[in-house]
């Protein structure tokens, strides 16, 4: 590079790098072809990473349930209006890189309400998410102790509720659910009261076979 034979007048103030660099090109008076390149160069790295850093910006955050304080995992977390999607971890946690243009989070969770928060200029946000008690009427928990929606499921669900048992209070569960849900057969095992009973649900799948209803009570077979 040739020396440079006359001083560059720079001032120093909170303006942005870009603006900055546009005053020294226009300050400095040298005629030197090194440094008009030098600091046409540095004007195109300058703009080149404003651009990076105003395309997308990661957000942080955590979610965690209203009732118990305690993380969520599965929640799928989406900036409004685009297709960038992240998803909290056994934590609760997530991370996300939200366009330039992205004005909202929205936070999804089968049978929890759908809250959509404002981004602005937060690098953090926490959500506290509470139930919604009308998507939970769609909602099934199998066998297995898994959520699924009901239109997500291959077969028919009957539900009996608390309300349908109190008016005939029964010792034996299968007299309970008689009469109460279709497809469901229920026949005493003799004629002497409080005995036993029989259950079939949509007839006999097998000749030899139990074919009697497996129960499951909060998880545990019953």
């Amino acid at each position: 590079m040739a020396p440079i034979d006359r001083h560059c007048l720079i001032l120093l103030d909170k303006q942005s790098a870009f603006y900055f660099l546009q005053r020294v090109k226009t300050k400095c008076k040298s005629n030197s072809e090194s440094m008009k390149r030098f600091v046409s160069f540095l004007l195109f790295m300058a703009l080149g990473t404003l651009t990076l850093l105003g395309q997308a910006r990661q957000v942080t955050g955590s979610v965690v349930s209203a009732d118990n304080g305690e993380p969520l995992p599965g929640v799928t977390v989406s900036v409004k209006g685009t297709s960038v999607g992240a998803i909290t971890g056994s934590d609760g946690t997530y991370s996300i890189n939200v366009p330039q243009d992205g004005e909202f989070l929205v936070f999804s969770f089968v049978g929890l309400l759908t809250p959509e928060l404002e981004i602005a200029n937060n690098t953090l946000i926490a959500v506290v998410m509470e139930q919604d008690l009308m998507a939970l009427e769609a909602v099934v928990v199998t066998a297995l102790g898994i959520s699924r929606e009901k239109k997500a499921l291959g077969y028919s669900v009957t539900q009996i509720n608390a309300e349908d048992i109190e008016q005939k209070p029964e010792s034996d569960i299968g007299r309970v659910l008689s009469g109460k849900a279709a497809g469901v057969r229920v026949t005493a095992t003799s004629g002497v009261s409080g005995s036993g009973t029989n259950i079939t649900i949509r007839g006999y799948s097998s000749i030899k076979g139990n074919n009697q209803p497996l129960f499951i009570v909060d998880g545990v077979r019953f």
